[in-house]
């Protein structure tokens, strides 16, 4: 197709490779879009569960949707001896850890993930991590959210005696000598153990899937102006 001196001559196969990228990268750029929406979605539910007065546990099997965000308060004991070390959480740029102990709710007998909050680590990494216990029963405040995690492991010694690389929900509970309902705690108020409690808002991350999508329609837009360059002939007059 010739339009004055400039000449539009695609060829089939350059044309569908590149149709096929900008549908590709349009439909990242919408996916990243979408999840951006649903973070927002979740940050508001967070934001406004935090009013609201706490709960109980219900009775039950539950799901890690059934009270996600949810501003929750229990009595019971906690299970010291399957408490585990979450290693490579930062507080105020210092290295330390998360301290996950299974708690048994009194109320309605089951057993649920509580996150007691932040354990600096020690000069010497050799040495493992021992968060002062609360002995006897305790009260429990916290808010609701799911055991499941995204994270990559790095290698397959994911696990050293109680310090654990990451949380994997499955594998804590197959270790458990009862059920354990699939739902982590964080816990919120003071039981003088001397572990630090500052959360941040669950979910955050709304404006990195924008920059994210933005990025992808940079790149759908190159494929097409790349595309016309290679594409577009002048001829001499």
């Amino acid at each position: 197709m010739k339009i004055g001196l400039i000449e539009f001559s695609p060829t089939l196969v350059p044309t569908l490779a590149a149709i096929a990228m900008i549908v590709l990268t349009l439909f990242l750029a919408k996916w990243q879009l979408d999840r951006a929406d649903e973070k927002r979605a979740l940050q508001a539910r967070y934001d406004l569960m935090r009013q609201d007065p706490a709960v109980s546990l219900p009775s039950g099997k539950l799901s890690s949707d059934d009270l996600l965000y949810r501003k929750v308060e229990i009595r019971g004991r906690f299970d010291f001896n399957h408490e585990i070390y979450i290693d490579n959480k930062l507080y105020q740029g210092a290295p330390g850890y998360h301290v996950i102990a299974p708690f048994r709710d009194s109320a309605s007998g089951a057993y649920v993930l509580v996150n007691r909050g932040w354990l600096g680590a020690g000069s010497d990494r050799n040495i493992q991590p021992d968060a002062r216990r609360v002995p006897g029963e305790v009260r429990i405040e916290g808010i609701v959210v799911s055991p499941h995690s995204r994270y990559l492991e790095l290698s397959g010694a994911t696990v050293h005696r109680r310090v654990w690389e990451n949380l994997n929900f499955g594998r804590y509970a197959s270790g458990l000598p009862y059920p354990v309902q699939p739902v982590l705690i964080l816990q919120f108020n003071d039981t003088a153990d001397g572990l630090l409690r500052v959360w941040e808002r669950p979910d955050a991350g709304a404006s990195m899937h924008m920059g994210y999508a933005v990025q992808w329609f940079a790149i759908a837009s190159a494929i097409l102006i790349i595309y016309l360059v290679l594409n577009v002939k002048r001829h001499p007059s």
